[in-house]
C-alpha cells in the first residue's frame, strides 16, 4: 500500500553539492539508473517513491527518499519547496488504472488541477502537472538529459535480422503506431503479416503483446514508437527484459522494432542474450 508524504524520509550520506534534484520515481528500474546518473552529475537526489519497491531501488543513490502517494500534489510539492528543489524530474511506470481506481484519495489541489483539464489522456494530464510545477518555480528536466547512454541509434543489436516479411510488418506498424501515438491512444502495435493483431491502450506494452501472442500463436512482430512532438520530460517510450518476455510463445522468433534515438532500451546486453536465445530480432528502425 503507498504511504503519505509524511513517512519518515530514508537519508543517504549527503553529496557534495547545493544543487537539488526533485526525483518523481514510478515502477522499474529507470528512476535508480537515473538517480545514480544524476548522483554522478553532482546532484543531490531527493526522491519521491510512489511505492516500497521504488524506495528500495532509488535510495542507494539519493540524498533523501520519501514514499509518497501520487494524488497527495500539494503536500508533494511542499515537500519540494522545503527541501529547496529547483528542478524536478518524473520517470517510471505510474500505471494509470491505480490512480484512476484511487481518485477518493487526491487531495483539493489534484482535484482543482484535474478539473481544469479538457480530457484525461496521459499528454493533458502529464503537461498540465509540468506547468503545475513550473508554477511554483520548479523547471521539469528530460529524462535524456541524464539517460542519454540508453537510447540506441539505427541498426540490428541482435544477432539475427528480419526476414524479407518482418521488414514488411515493421513498416506496416510504423505507419500504424504512429498514427495511434498522435492520437494519443498508444505507443505500440503488434503486427504479423501486414495485419494489426493488437494496439496498446491503458492496458501497457507488455499486456498488449500477450494478447497478440494468443491470437497469433505464433511469433509476432512488435512495432513501439515515441509520439509525434513527444514530450521529453514525461512518458518517453521504454523497453526491457519484460518486454520480450512477453513475446514468448509456442514458437521462437519475432520482432521488437523500435524507434531509433526515442526509445530508452534498459538492461541491454541481457535484452540482446535473451532475443538470440529466442531467435528473436531486436532493431532499431
Amino acid at each position: 500500500m503507498i504511504k503519505t508524504v509524511d513517512s519518515v524520509a530514508q537519508t543517504a550520506q549527503p553529496a557534495k553539492t547545493d544543487r537539488m534534484l526533485g526525483l518523481v520515481a514510478g515502477e522499474g528500474k529507470l528512476p535508480a539508473i537515473l538517480a545514480r546518473s544524476a548522483k554522478e552529475q553532482g546532484f543531490k537526489v531527493v526522491a519521491l517513491a510512489l511505492s516500497e519497491e521504488a524506495k528500495h531501488r532509488v535510495s542507494p543513490h539519493a540524498y533523501k527518499t520519501y514514499i509518497i502517494a501520487p494524488g497527495q500534489i500539494q503536500r508533494n510539492m511542499r515537500l519540494m519547496q522545503q527541501e529547496n528543489v529547483k528542478e524536478m524530474v518524473f520517470i517510471g511506470k505510474v500505471p494509470k488504472m491505480q490512480l484512476l481506481l484511487n481518485a477518493h484519495k487526491l487531495d483539493w489541489t489534484a482535484i482543482r488541477e484535474l478539473s481544469k483539464l479538457p480530457n484525461f489522456s496521459d499528454d493533458t494530464i502529464q503537461c498540465a502537472m509540468g506547468d503545475f510545477v513550473a508554477s511554483l518555480g520548479m523547471s521539469v528536466r528530460t529524462q535524456s538529459e541524464f539517460l542519454r547512454e540508453l537510447f540506441p541509434d539505427v541498426g540490428i543489436l541482435s544477432s539475427r535480422h528480419p526476414s524479407a516479411q518482418e521488414y514488411a510488418d515493421i513498416q506496416y506498424g510504423l505507419r500504424i503506431a504512429k498514427e495511434i501515438a498522435r492520437l494519443d491512444i498508444g505507443q505500440t502495435v503488434v503486427v504479423r503479416e501486414e495485419m494489426i493483431l493488437a494496439i496498446e491502450a491503458i492496458e501497457g506494452t507488455d499486456e498488449t503483446i500477450r494478447r497478440a501472442v494468443q491470437l497469433a500463436r505464433n511469433a509476432i512482430v512488435v512495432v513501439k514508437v515515441s509520439k509525434p512532438n513527444q514530450d521529453q520530460r514525461f512518458d518517453i517510450p521504454t523497453v526491457g527484459l519484460n518486454t520480450l518476455n512477453s513475446m514468448v510463445g509456442p514458437k521462437p522468433g519475432g520482432v521488437l522494432a523500435i524507434e531509433a534515438n526515442e526509445t530508452m532500451v534498459v538492461d541491454r546486453e541481457e535484452m540482446i542474450a535473451f532475443a538470440d536465445k529466442h531467435q528473436m530480432s531486436l532493431v532499431a528502425v
